[in-house]
C-alpha cells in the first residue's frame, strides 16, 4: 500500500513537471492571475449560492436579451424579404381561373370578386355582346371568350383563343407588348363550372318529354360541353413546370334538389344532374388513384369538387308564368292525367309575385328565404385559394381556412335547401316517398271536398276605377239620348245601318224557320197516291 502511494505522488509530480515544460510562460501567469480575480468576487458567489432562481432568471435574461439583439437583425431581414416577394407576386398575376359560364347569374359577382382577390379571370359566354359588357365592368385582369354550349362544336374554338390567351401579358389595357415572356406565362390554378347549373327549362311529365330534342338539347348545355372543356384542361392542371401554389381544384356546380332527388315533372334537370354527378364522381376517383399509384405528384395536386346549389337572391325576378300555357303542347290524355297534379304544385298564393312557379318545382317554396349571392362567391373563393380567401377576417388571421376546406371535404352544400335535401337524400326510399306524397295527398283530400275544381284560381283584384270629375260627366250626360227619341229617329246612318242589319238578321231567321217548318212537315206517302 506504501508502494502504490509513493507510485502515485510520483506519478503526479512527472504529469505536473511535463505540462510545465510543454506551456508558455505565460500561461502559468495568466490562470494565476484569473484565480486572483475569482477570489474577489467570493462574495457574489455567495450570494448566487443563497439566492439560485433569482441569479438564474438573471441569466437566462441576459442570455435572452444578447440572442434577440444577434438574430434580430436576420428576422426583420427575412421579414422584408418576403414582403418585397409578396408585392412582386402581387403585382404580376400568373394565376388563372377559368369560369364556364360568365353570363350566367352566379358569373358577374364571381368573376368580380375573383378579380378583387388578385386573380386573372378568363370566362366563357354565349354573345359577343356579352364580352362588351362583362369586360367593361372589370378592371383588365378579365377576358371573355366565346362558348356557346348549346353548340359543342364551338369547343375547339375557345380552346384555342384560350391558349392564345394565356400568353398574354396582364392587365390586358397595359401598354406595349401584349404578350408575356415564357417565363411570366399566366397558368391555370382552378376550373369552375357554372354551365352545369340548369337554365330556365322544360317542366313536363316524362311521359311528354321529347328525348331526341328537348332533353339532347339540354343535356348539351348542361352536360357535354362542359365536361369536354374540363377534359381538355386536365393536362394543363398537371402541368409540372409551373409554380406550385396549393391544390389545383375543378368545382363543378349542381342543382341541390335535382342532385339530390328526383321531384315530379322535371325529369329533365334531374336526369342531368344525376349524370353529371356520377362522371364528377368517377373523375375524381380516377385522379385519386392515378396519384397513389403513379410516380408524378401533380395529380396529388389535384381537387375535384362538387358544391350542391340551392336557393339564392340573384335580384331582378322575373314575372310569375302561366301555368296552363306550359301545358299547351300536351296531348289530351296526358293534360287529364297529369293535369291536376301538375296545377296543383304549380299554384302560389298572390302574394308570391315576383317569383316563378317553376321554383315550386325546384325546392323554392314560399316559406323558404334565399341566400345572398355573397355567400356562394365566399365559398367558392375559398376553395378555388385553398383557404387563404372566402372566410372572416379572424379565421384567416389564425389559418383556419384549410382546416375548413378538409372538414368541407370534396361536395359541399350552399344556400336555401341545400343542406335540406342532402339531408333528405340519406333517407330511406319509403320514408322519403311518403314525405314527397304529403302535400299531393291532402290536395287530394281538399278537391274530394270541393264541389268545384279549385284548379283555376281567380286573378288578382284589380282597384277600382277612379271617379271622374264634374265636367267628364256633364259631357258624358249630354251624349246620353233618351230611348224614345232614339226609336223614333231614323235619320242618323248608324241607326239605319244597325236596324238594317237587325231586320236582316230577323228575316233570316224567319226564312230558317219556315224553311225548318216545311223540312219537318214532309211526310212519307204510300206509292200511287197522289192526292198530296
Amino acid at each position: 500500500m506504501e508502494k502504490l502511494e509513493e507510485y502515485l505522488d510520483a506519478l503526479e509530480e512527472y504529469v505536473f513537471a511535463s505540462l510545465s515544460a510543454a506551456s508558455p510562460d505565460g500561461l502559468r501567469d495568466t490562470v494565476n492571475q484569473l484565480w486572483i480575480d475569482l477570489t474577489r468576487y467570493e462574495k457574489c458567489y455567495d450570494w448566487v449560492d443563497t439566492h439560485p432562481w433569482t441569479a438564474g432568471g438573471i441569466a437566462a435574461g441576459t442570455l435572452g436579451a444578447g440572442l434577440l439583439v444577434g438574430y434580430g437583425r436576420i428576422y426583420m431581414r427575412a421579414k422584408r424579404a418576403r414582403s418585397l416577394k409578396n408585392k412582386a407576386e402581387a403585382s404580376e398575376r400568373r394565376q388563372v381561373i377559368v369560369v364556364l359560364g360568365g353570363d350566367t347569374p352566379f358569373g358577374l359577382p364571381l368573376i368580380l370578386d375573383l378579380e378583387k382577390k388578385g386573380y386573372i379571370v378568363i370566362t366563357s359566354v354565349a354573345t359577343s355582346e356579352a364580352i362588351d359588357a362583362l369586360e367593361r365592368k372589370c378592371h383588365g385582369y378579365v377576358r371573355a371568350l366565346i362558348l356557346d354550349p348549346s353548340q359543342p362544336d364551338t369547343v375547339p374554338v375557345f380552346l384555342r383563343s384560350l391558349a392564345s390567351t394565356l400568353s398574354r401579358r396582364f392587365p390586358v389595357t397595359a401598354a406595349g407588348d401584349p404578350y408575356a415572356s415564357p417565363a411570366s406565362h399566366p397558368y391555370i390554378q382552378s376550373v369552375i363550372s357554372l354551365l352545369t347549373l340548369p337554365p330556365p327549362s322544360l317542366h313536363a311529365p316524362l311521359e311528354h318529354v321529347s328525348l331526341q330534342h328537348s332533353y339532347m338539347s339540354y343535356l348539351n348545355v348542361t352536360q357535354i360541353t362542359p365536361l369536354q372543356v374540363i377534359q381538355s384542361l386536365l393536362p394543363l392542371l398537371r402541368n409540372a413546370h409551373v409554380p406550385n401554389h396549393g391544390k389545383k381544384t375543378i368545382v363543378v356546380c349542381l342543382p341541390a334538389t335535382e342532385a339530390h332527388m328526383g321531384l315530379p315533372f322535371s325529369a329533365v334537370q334531374s336526369m342531368s344532374a344525376s349524370s353529371t354527378l356520377r362522371a364528377v364522381e368517377v373523375l375524381r376517383r380516377e385522379i385519386d388513384v392515378a396519384g397513389l399509384t403513379g410516380k408524378s405528384e401533380t395529380m396529388k395536386n389535384i381537387k375535384v369538387v362538387v358544391a350542391d346549389v340551392g336557393a339564392f337572391d340573384l335580384g331582378g325576378g322575373s314575372p310569375p308564368q302561366d301555368v296552363y300555357k306550359a301545358m299547351e303542347k300536351w296531348t289530351a290524355s296526358e293534360k287529364v292525367t297529369y293535369g291536376p297534379a301538375f296545377v296543383s304544385m304549380a299554384h302560389q298564393p298572390a302574394s308570391t309575385s315576383g317569383r316563378s312557379w317553376m321554383m315550386v318545382f325546384r325546392g323554392q317554396g314560399v316559406a323558404r328565404k334565399p341566400t345572398d349571392v355573397s355567400v356562394f362567391v365566399n365559398t367558392v373563393v375559398g376553395v378555388v385559394s385553398n383557404g387563404r380567401y372566402g372566410y372572416s377576417s379572424v379565421v384567416q388571421r389564425l389559418g383556419l381556412g384549410k382546416i375548413l376546406n378538409w372538414i368541407r371535404g370534396d361536395r359541399l352544400s350552399v344556400g336555401a335547401g341545400a343542406k335540406t335535401y342532402r339531408v333528405a337524400s340519406l333517407l330511406p326510399s319509403l320514408i322519403l316517398n311518403t314525405l314527397l306524397n304529403i302535400p299531393a295527398f291532402l290536395i287530394s283530400v281538399r278537391n274530394s271536398l270541393l264541389t268545384t275544381q279549385p284548379f283555376i284560381r281567380p286573378p288578382a283584384s284589380t282597384p277600382a276605377p277612379a271617379p271622374l270629375p264634374p265636367s267628364a260627366q256633364e259631357q258624358a250626360a249630354a251624349l246620353v239620348v233618351p230611348k224614345k227619341n232614339s226609336e223614333s229617329s231614323g235619320e242618323s246612318s248608324n241607326n239605319e245601318h244597325s236596324e238594317t242589319g237587325s231586320e236582316a238578321d230577323v228575316e233570316s231567321n224567319e226564312e230558317d224557320q219556315e224553311h225548318g217548318m216545311a223540312e219537318s212537315s214532309w211526310i212519307s206517302l204510300p206509292e200511287g197516291d197522289t192526292t198530296a
